[in-house]
């Protein structure tokens, strides 16, 4: 079923949607909105918030991230899709020649992003900051999926090793790293979202110009 699934979303592609999913899986591009989001922080807990909301997110990082590359998908050893070595690969669509390397269970662009949206929306209790984080996070994983690199499963892998790597962030003492009262209203909580707009607008239009250049 998961590799039915990975097939229905990764054989429906264009040109166009190529290009957008390819930007929208980089990481560097979303550079824009982590600053926005640190900076929300920072003006509602000053600096000793924003460094301790990047403290808990780091610490958190070294099990979806470093702990998953080297612990977890090695002992797994599921291959991407579009691994040469897995035999559905020659079936895959791939875009722009890329093709995923290694082991890919579970993903650790869903794991980081849902850990970092499970920090944030704890320290930013807003509707348009949880809309946010969520909305972009499941479409960010999308593209891991259409680019070939990912199956569902490996992304539903991700968000379960994001909530053991969150809960067990939340025993973290002292209490001031987690267990946070967040001022009401939440200041600025627009901003992130308006930068995730203009950033996925301006993916439309490159596409765009990506698409008409082929």
């Amino acid at each position: 079923m998961d590799e039915q699934l990975f097939f229905i979303i990764n054989a429906h592609h264009t040109e166009y949607l190529d290009a957008f999913m390819w930007m929208m899986s980089q990481k560097t591009v979303w550079i824009p909105l982590y600053t926005s989001l640190l900076y929300v922080v920072w003006r509602n807990y000053s600096w000793r918030g924003a460094l301790t909301v990047l403290l808990v997110f780091g610490i958190g990082m070294l099990f979806t991230d470093w702990g998953n590359a080297h612990i977890l998908r090695p002992w797994i050893g599921r291959l991407r899709p579009s691994n040469p070595d897995n035999p559905i690969a020659p079936l895959v669509h791939i875009v722009y020649g890329r093709h995923g390397s290694g082991c890919g269970m579970p993903s650790a662009h869903s794991a980081n992003m849902w850990l970092l949206t499970f920090v944030i929306c704890h320290w930013l209790r807003s509707r348009w900051v949880s809309i946010t984080m969520a909305l972009l996070t499941l479409l960010i994983c999308y593209s891991r999926v259409y680019l070939g690199f990912h199956y569902p499963g490996d992304i539903l892998g991700g968000f379960i090793l994001a909530c053991i790597v969150t809960y067990g962030l939340s025993f973290i003492r002292p209490k001031a790293l987690w267990h946070v009262e967040p001022p009401h209203p939440i200041r600025h909580a627009w901003l992130p979202a308006l930068v995730t707009i203009l950033t996925l607008v301006s993916f439309a239009i490159s596409s765009a110009f990506v698409t008409i250049q082929q």
